[in-house]
């Protein structure tokens, strides 16, 4: 029997009597363009300036003027979900995304991860013979997974992508990120004018480089930034561009912003702006003090935006250079609507927030000269982020418009004729790649890999390329995120905001014409009550359909959710070594709320010999292990206060064995003591630790890689003598609340 079963030559004894066979490779078809996805996180739907913003956007604006832009375009409500349905186009929870992929709740809509009845885009067109590359924020793969030994088929590379660098989880620090090279972990660069929005699009302009040099194929790329997501972080000229630019606060901005919205007609005529959010207080109501810190925080995310939009320019104007551009499907797209997750005052080190402590107005007050630069991790407040959703309700995480109504513009000369066009028709994330499909004349497969394929769940959009006139051709759409509900039907819409670890029979449902009523301020629930309840029952319909349920408000089904069995977070005994990879926080080991005991085998040849045993965490918060100054010091940074422990006693020439030992007295608080050799050397308190997210960096043995835990050092302070095993023992009286665990995550993405 052959080994290739397919093989259509024939084999005889000898070469003579024989006939060889080549078969042909995947070739697309003639003309085929290339395919670029730009996606955007947390930008929402008027922060463009071609959706009505003052920010600079001049590249974004600049497609969406040779392009056509998309005012009834729908997402997710989160990053992960988003990201799914915009690589598979199917429904979030049914490709097992049903919030973000750093959990597995025990049902089939929440496994973390893309399900292998969901090819991605990378995966269909690869097999087509495009060549496939993904460069930035990725937050698809659970991230216990996210250690250097894997597994490794939620990673890019196993999703369809043959390049990729960037980052795994929801965020990263933009100046040190925590950075990915195809499957492998890589220090960030040492080079203080680095960052990272820049970095992704030298990384996809070498991809388009080889590609046009190499290879005669189309290509698809995928470039998703960390900006806008916080940390709002942006090089200083960017920082200085916007100094004073929203000292008229957000009532003032959000006024303008919808003006122009209207003369634009990306709002339709006659649209209301929304009342202001519950919580988000009158600018005028603020102190000279607070004003000021809340417009340098908006400040730093305008910088943000319009660094990542010069980079967009850097790869189009690349695309354009190489002769490509015309004939590229180039898609520009937000995630979901902006964040709410810097609360009601903003927060200058957003530490505080994935553990559940509230925001400082004098901390943040105290640091304002740090805000956007690489000693702060910043979000804005509730204000200002209502402003980037302009005229809508809510935010993101929200089903309301202000949640998933998001930015799309299409750009593809070649095609797309009617420049500068809006387009009205109402579509949803999961549209895209039946778009692309359609485009190609390409169908999706029935089974991938020997696994039987979920049908695509979208409506392509190709025919809206040619006519604002055609009614849409979707009929359906369904919403679900922590419990907030939501669902389209034919120009309506029924919305309910679910309060966390509230009853969902409790939930008031909303009711609007969408159609007649673009940013939801005419309630009809009373009005119509049949047609409210019709559309209730048909989101049950869909919800069933489409593996919505068990519903779970988020908080309560992730409160009982263990650690994965077998996964890092499942063990109480670690050894690390030295020279090992970076390891993500939630593949490290986990000392959280409990005992646990930190013991050193080293060496040193000099008293000369000095840097960090063992680091976990960064500027947010966490604990490092190092020698300095002959002395050994254990730091505890809990989002900014220090617990500082250093031996009293220095560390011997030679071999030696210290531990660092801590004893849980309370919740979240204990004592410590170090030891050299198998003596006490020092002891302390550490009265507040940290136990919601603990930190987004992770961990490093013989260094700390990304960004300081302490402010003794600078990184990598990387340990100069020798460092044997690295021995963690954790005790078994670990409490925690999952809930607040999640609600940090919730925070973080």
């Amino acid at each position: 029997m052959s080994s290739e079963p397919y093989f259509q030559g024939h084999i005889g004894r000898y070469t003579s009597e024989s006939t060889p066979w080549w078969p042909d490779p995947p070739t697309p078809a003639p003309g085929s363009p290339n395919v670029v996805f730009v996606m955007l996180d947390d930008v929402g739907f008027a922060h463009l300036g071609c959706y009505g913003s003052s920010i600079d956007t001049p590249n974004m604006d600049r497609l969406a003027a040779n392009g056509i832009r998309y005012r009834n375009f729908h997402t997710t409500t989160i990053c992960s979900p988003s990201r799914a349905c915009l690589l598979t186009g199917r429904n979030h929870h049914s490709v097992g995304m049903r919030t973000i992929s750093n959990y597995d709740t025990g049902f089939p809509s929440a496994r973390g991860a893309i399900s292998p009845s969901a090819a991605t885009i990378a995966q269909m067109l690869q097999q087509t013979g495009y060549n496939t590359a993904a460069f930035g924020k990725w937050h698809l793969a659970p991230m216990a997974d996210g250690s250097a030994v894997g597994p490794f088929h939620g990673w890019p590379l196993g999703k369809g992508f043959e390049r990729y660098y960037g980052f795994l989880d929801a965020l990263t620090d933009q100046f040190a990120p925590e950075l990915i090279l195809d499957n492998r972990h890589i220090p960030s660069p040492s080079d203080p004018s680095y960052h990272l929005s820049e970095a992704i699009v030298d990384e996809a302009i070498e991809f388009v480089r080889d590609q046009t040099s190499l290879s005669t194929s189309p290509f698809f790329l995928y470039v998703a930034f960390g900006a806008c997501h916080s940390p709002h972080q942006a090089p200083q000229e960017y920082l200085d561009k916007y100094r004073g630019k929203f000292d008229q606060g957000w009532d003032a901005t959000r006024e303008a912003w919808f003006q122009r919205q209207l003369e634009l007609g990306i709002v339709p005529e006659g649209t209301q702006l929304a009342p202001r959010n519950n919580g988000v207080p009158a600018w005028d109501e603020l102190s000279e003090d607070e004003k000021a810190v809340r417009a340098r925080l908006q400040e730093a995310f305008a910088a943000m935006l319009d660094h990542m939009d010069h980079q967009i320019g850097r790869l189009a104007d690349y695309l354009e250079e190489t002769g490509e551009l015309d004939n590229t499907l180039f898609v520009v797209v937000s995630d979901n609507g902006a964040s709410q997750e810097g609360g009601p005052l903003g927060v200058v080190n957003e530490g505080r927030f994935y553990n559940q402590l509230p925001a400082s107005e004098e901390y943040n007050q105290a640091n304002i000269d740090e805000i956007g630069g690489p000693a702060s991790h910043t979000n804005y407040p509730w204000g200002w982020a209502q402003v980037g959703n302009t005229p809508l309700k809510r935010y993101k995480q929200n089903t309301h418009g202000g949640g998933i109504r998001d930015p799309l513009i299409i750009h593809w000369p070649d095609r797309i004729k009617d420049a500068g066009a809006i387009r009205p028709q109402f579509h949803h994330i999961s549209d895209i790649v039946p778009t692309v499909l359609e485009v190609l004349g390409v169908e999706a497969p029935e089974t991938y890999q020997g696994v039987p394929q979920l049908p695509i769940h979208g409506t392509s959009m190709l025919y809206t390329f040619d006519s604002s006139e055609e009614p849409t051709r979707k009929r359906n759409q369904h919403f679900e995120m922590f419990g907030h509900r939501g669902i389209w039907h034919d120009g309506w819409k029924a919305v309910t905001f679910h309060a966390p670890g509230g009853s969902f029979e409790d939930d008031q449902w909303e009711l609007y014409h969408l159609d007649e009523d673009f940013s939801e301020c005419n309630d009809l629930a009373e009005s119509e009550p049949e047609k409210l309840q019709e559309m209730i029952e048909h989101w049950w319909i869909e919800a069933a359909k489409y593996d919505v349920l068990p519903l779970e408000d988020g908080l309560r089904g992730a409160r009982g959710t263990p650690p994965k069995k077998g996964s890092p977070q499942d063990r109480t005994s670690f050894v690390y070594r030295q020279g090992m990879s970076h390891t993500p926080t939630n593949a490290a080991a986990d000392v959280r709320n409990r005992d646990y005991t930190i013991t050193v085998e080293l060496a040193r040849e000099s008293e000369a010999q000095e840097g960090v045993l063992i680091a976990h965490g960064g500027i947010t918060g966490g604990y490092s292990l190092f020698i300095k100054d002959n002395r050994l010091v254990h730091e505890y940074s809990y989002v900014g206060e220090r617990y500082r422990i250093v031996s009293d006693a220095p560390v011997p020439v030679g071999a030696s064995v210290v531990t660092f030992e801590f004893t849980k007295t309370d919740e979240l608080a204990g004592t410590a003591i170090l030891t050299i050799n198998g003596r006490q050397v020092g002891s302390g308190d550490l009265p507040a630790t940290l136990g919601g997210m603990f930190a987004i960096e992770g961990l490093d043995v013989g260094q700390d890689l990304y960004t300081a835990v302490s402010e003794d050092y600078e990184v990598p302070f990387a340990f100069s003598g020798t460092i044997g095993e690295v021995r963690l023992e954790l005790g078994s009286n670990q409490v925690l609340d999952r809930e607040a665990e999640l609600r940090g995550r919730i925070i973080a993405e």
